[in-house]
């Protein structure tokens, strides 16, 4: 019987395992490192993380559970930290001195009561060399993963997990299915575009529903019809998109591969540049891809099911709509709303916050002086020197055009952007 593919060995990280590696090594001989795994979702930031814990318990780490690294820091919240099967070395008292590993899953969750448990006790909170090894989302990089990142960790390396190549998607469907996929299934296969969680919700479901035959030495389709099984879990990767970007993702699935935003801004009734952030998270989260001139789905089976998923009316209203756009953009002329009328006029796109403006060192100032904290605590919270304290909060005075930190607080909190003047008599109230 065939194994699931998720039973299947690590595969197609062999360079992320490779830099990995190296963190390990740094910390092996008395250094201390930060090791960042981002992502769009379903790409094995998990895997990672646990194929990391396993090379450093091999190594001579420790490597704390759950339940210690919720004890040493309990305001982690929905961040998770990875199991990593039996391993005789993990948290055995005894081992003090070792190097430790400590894993921080979905860390885009990080609260700020974590974040400053983990600027209090600095890059080594038990005393010996530590690794922090934290996964999140792309696009999901948030102020107080960036605190963490600002901190002094001695050696840092990101790894971005991506789409597998074609020759690792054949292994692996070779694996779980017992034979080669034939040309008719390698082209189903394609579909998924090398997206790991994707390629292989689709191979076990073509399992579970009997969907797929070895014949001939190879393996057979039997069915056009996608598993539900992979249906499932594409609903369930949407559920982590923004409500706007599912409309653009869900229109744009019904138009076709490419998602022309001179046609779907008038659709969705706002401007081609509130569009932007939008794409951006359709990007980061690995729906979409562009290269400089045009966007396109990253996996057909993704857009196939997005489609599906519109009424048949629906969809037929959508491309009737889209077409009538393009022969008015064609000739010339304005473009027609809905039921021929006049489109109205498009929403503006919101501006930039404050918060938009500052870079992660600034970020990470600002949110201590609105914990209330004094120059020289956050110097020793983010283990750089007052001097540097001082440094950015002149710059950010001058920036605000403010002259005290109540000031430059009240500037931030109500969007006020560098350049315009902080209203008369506000004063920041702290919470």
């Amino acid at each position: 019987m065939p194994r699931a593919p998720f039973d299947l060995p690590f595969r197609g990280r062999d360079d992320e395992l490779s830099r990995v590696r190296r963190v390990l090594d740094h910390a092996s001989r008395g250094g201390n490192a930060l090791l960042v795994v981002e992502g769009p979702p379903g790409t094995g930031k998990t895997r990672l993380l646990q194929a990391c814990a396993q090379e450093a318990v091999r190594l001579g780490f420790r490597v704390p559970d759950e339940t210690c690294v919720r004890r040493q820091l309990p305001s982690l919240g929905r961040c998770k930290v990875p199991g990593v099967g039996r391993t005789g070395r993990i948290g055995r008292p005894g081992l003090r001195r070792m190097p430790v590993l400590v894993l921080i899953d979905e860390a885009d969750h990080l609260g700020a009561d974590a974040v400053d448990a983990l600027l209090a006790r600095g890059a080594a909170p038990h005393g010996v060399p530590t690794v922090w090894a934290v996964a999140h989302r792309s696009g999901r990089s948030c102020e107080s993963l960036a605190a963490v990142l600002s901190t002094r960790c001695g050696y840092v390396e990101r790894l971005t997990l991506g789409a597998l190549a074609p020759g690792v998607i054949t292994a692996l469907a070779t694996g779980a299915l017992g034979a080669p996929p034939s040309p008719s299934l390698r082209q189903l296969i394609e579909k998924a575009g090398g997206h790991p969680r994707i390629t292989a919700e689709l191979l076990l479901g073509l399992q579970e529903e009997g969907a797929v035959e070895t014949g001939s030495g190879l393996a057979h389709p039997t069915s056009t019809r996608l598993p539900e099984r992979l249906h499932r879990r594409i609903e369930e990767t949407m559920a982590c998109y923004s409500r706007a970007c599912c409309q653009l993702l869900s229109v744009a699935a019904v138009l076709g591969r490419e998602l022309d935003y001179e046609i779907l801004a008038p659709m969705l009734r706002t401007a081609p540049s509130a569009l932007i952030p939008l794409a951006e998270e359709a990007c980061a989260m690995g729906a979409v891809a562009g290269d400089g001139g045009r966007t396109v789905f990253r996996n057909e089976l993704m857009r196939e099911i997005l489609a599906e998923a519109v009424p048949a009316a629906l969809q037929r209203a959508l491309r009737r709509e889209a077409e009538a756009l393009r022969t008015a953009r064609a000739a010339g002329l304005p473009a027609p709303g809905p039921a021929g009328t006049a489109a109205p006029a498009p929403a503006e796109p919101p501006e930039a916050t404050a918060w938009d403006l500052l870079n992660d060192r600034q970020a990470a100032v600002v949110r201590l002086v609105k914990a209330g904290l004094t120059n020289q605590q956050i110097a020793r919270r983010l283990d750089v020197s007052p001097h540097t304290v001082n440094y950015h909060l002149r710059r950010l005075f001058r920036s605000f055009g403010v002259r005290s930190r109540i000031d430059l607080l009240s500037a931030v909190e109500q969007r006020v952007l560098p350049g315009r003047a902080v209203p008369a008599g506000t004063r920041y109230a702290r919470s």
